[in-house]
């Protein structure tokens, strides 16, 4: 039923494209054929593309398919005969995502995934692997609480997927700029930005982070780096709540398992950033050592890590910074000056911001270079993908947006309440101006779901207080409250 109903609406929506068309002859259309039509304003074309049956959202001709581009280089052997597949142990439901991108999608999108081998469950990028981080956030790639009015839910959704994907393009595609030397540029950029979750380590394929004889090329080859690979950031409060590893392997060219350079679709990095992935995933029943097993990013499959972290790292927000996600969909608060230059609501610009601090702009020509442009050039051709909007040429950088994330001046962490410190009661904690690890969601700035979290990290901060006081500065004679 499913399918047919598929069907019946790439056959409504080729009727009513071609009804369109001026001079149009009656005829016979085989069903393999591909049809140019053009949409009144819209300037698309749409095709009904062989090979993607249950497809009725992808459109645009000149975005060809998988099959018409050259392969990727590939780099190891290949993924294994048999392997642990993907699995859930929460068993989460399906996600609305699930009932319009499916694997098909998935597969011609990103054909040349997991170092050129294409998607597998054995590794990794698959669809599965997708599919099962996707149901840990059913916000993704649907209209849930998605309350802005400038787009329909349908475009809300893939504009969603399309910056996700954008992100993954610039951070472990491929990028084989070498196809703009042989192919005409429509059809190299459709081969180039199917590159995505190709690579699986920092500096991949072959990283340098990596022992030589173990570069890169299965995903356990990342258990341990040379000091290159640490990613190791230390501060009183840091070293307390994700403290580095120490421990080390007899292997002379990577002896440390201390490693928190990127790994995963958009690259988690630091150690900072995989403790807070491991406390979420603890909040969701998944217990793991992420600070003393880093690699299991790339190896766990129960559930799949791989995209899973990339997705926890898009989808939440860190204050100053808000989620990737949220500012794609409107949910954000930019502030007065910059919402009075246009930047605010549904927009993709400060996501590159968020993601490397990248504001460079978009380079005139293709595929221009790394960094802010890449995603900007990337995020059209998605979008395009999807034929969904893009938005404002102008808001698609963060480039000209008046005030940085960080000097929007709110409160933006849990601090000792340093108002009372000194008295003969209790120690507590307040809202602070200044950064921390210990989030507060500002309800004037970030979603209900965040705000709810408050309540919780006052009393984490409190807690490490007394566990800790001298990461704030703080001894029972300067700090009577300690007494308490």
């Amino acid at each position: 039923m499913l399918l047919w109903n598929n069907l019946l609406s790439v056959l409504s929506a080729l009727v009513y494209s071609v009804e369109k068309l001026d001079g149009f002859e009656n005829g016979l259309v085989d069903d393999a054929s591909i049809i140019n039509t053009t949409i009144t304003g819209e300037s698309r074309v749409h095709q009904y593309n062989q090979g993607i049956e249950d497809n009725s959202i992808v459109g645009a001709v000149n975005y060809g398919n998988a099959s018409s581009c050259p392969k990727a280089a590939k780099y190891g052997t290949g993924p294994p005969e048999s392997c642990t597949q993907p699995t859930d142990p929460n068993n989460m439901p399906a996600s609305e995502l699930e009932s319009w991108f499916t694997q098909e999608m998935f597969e011609d999108l990103f054909p040349f995934a997991n170092l050129g081998w294409g998607p597998s469950s054995c590794w990794p990028y698959s669809y599965e692997a997708f599919k099962i981080a996707s149901r840990y956030f059913p916000e993704f790639g649907t209209s849930i609480n998605v309350t802005n009015t400038v787009y329909t839910a349908d475009e809300n959704k893939k504009r969603d997927l399309a910056a996700f994907f954008a992100h993954a393009v610039q951070e472990t595609g491929e990028n084989n700029i070498a196809l703009y030397d042989t192919l005409a540029d429509q059809d190299a950029s459709n081969c180039f930005y199917r590159g995505g979750f190709y690579n699986w380590f920092e500096g991949g394929p072959t990283s340098s982070f990596l022992d030589p004889k173990t570069p890169g090329y299965t995903p356990a080859d990342g258990a341990s780096c040379a000091s290159a690979g640490q990613y190791c950031s230390a501060s009183s409060q840091i070293t307390y709540f994700y403290p580095c590893s120490t421990e080390a392997v007899n292997n002379t060219a990577a002896p440390y398992k201390g490693c928190y350079f990127g790994r995963g679709a958009i690259q988690i990095s630091y150690n900072y950033n995989y403790g807070q992935f491991q406390d979420w995933l603890k909040s969701v029943n998944i217990n793991v050592d992420l600070l003393n097993e880093p690699n299991l990013v790339m190896t766990k499959m129960d559930p799949p890590l791989a995209v899973l972290a990339s997705l926890w790292f898009y989808m939440t927000p860190q204050p100053p910074k808000p989620a990737m996600h949220d500012i794609v969909m409107g949910n954000w608060n930019s502030g007065a000056k910059n919402s009075a230059a246009g930047y605010d609501g549904p927009i993709f610009g400060p996501t590159s911001l968020i993601i490397n601090n990248e504001c460079s702009g978009e380079d005139p020509t293709n595929p221009g270079g790394p960094g802010e442009s890449r995603r900007i050039k990337a995020f059209k051709w998605f979008c395009g993908y999807f034929d969904a909007p893009t938005g404002p040429e102008e808001t698609l950088s963060c480039k000209n947006m008046p005030v940085p994330l960080d000097q929007i001046f709110y409160n933006l962490s849990y601090q000792p309440d340093w108002s009372s410190t000194w008295k003969e009661v209790p120690c507590t904690c307040a809202p602070a101006s200044y950064g921390g690890l210990i989030y507060y969601y500002d309800p004037d700035y970030y979603p209900a779901s965040f705000v709810a979290q408050n309540d919780y990290n006052r009393l984490k901060c409190i807690a490490s207080i007394y566990a800790n006081p001298s990461m704030y500065s703080m001894d029972n004679s300067t700090s009577p409250c300690l007494n308490y």
